[in-house]
């Protein structure tokens, strides 16, 4: 879908602080942000959507390969002055976060279809 006012994309590395609780949970907070965690609590990496859904769209086209793409993306960062201390670090996080995006896709248009069958 097209959205009129898109949220500029940066590139680039950043820390985000976060108070949460019972009634405001760290993913809750990301996602009005746009952003994905890459584990439910104490996240160490968070993914903009806009990516998720790049990744996504490009995985339905080729084979899926998060190693492929992770080092790209390492290398990508790497050359902007954005140096990842620990190797397969972002591989494995950011497996995780597309894994339960993806989980979080299929959920809500099932839910969707559910609602749409219920009101016919």
């Amino acid at each position: 879908h097209s959205n009129t006012n898109p949220k500029p994309l940066s590139i680039g590395i950043e820390s985000i602080k976060l108070h949460c609780c019972s009634c405001s949970t760290a993913p809750a907070q990301l996602m009005t942000m746009g952003l994905f965690a890459c584990t439910p609590l104490y996240p160490s990496l968070v993914v903009d959507l806009r990516v998720l859904e790049l990744v996504k769209t490009l995985f339905v086209r080729i084979a899926p390969n998060t190693t492929a793409w992770t080092e790209a993306l390492e290398t990508f960062l790497d050359s902007r002055g954005y140096e990842l201390k620990i190797k397969n670090s972002l591989r494995r996080r950011f497996s995780n976060a597309y894994h339960w995006y993806c989980v979080l896709i299929i959920q809500n248009n099932d839910h969707l279809s559910s609602l749409v069958d219920h009101v016919r």
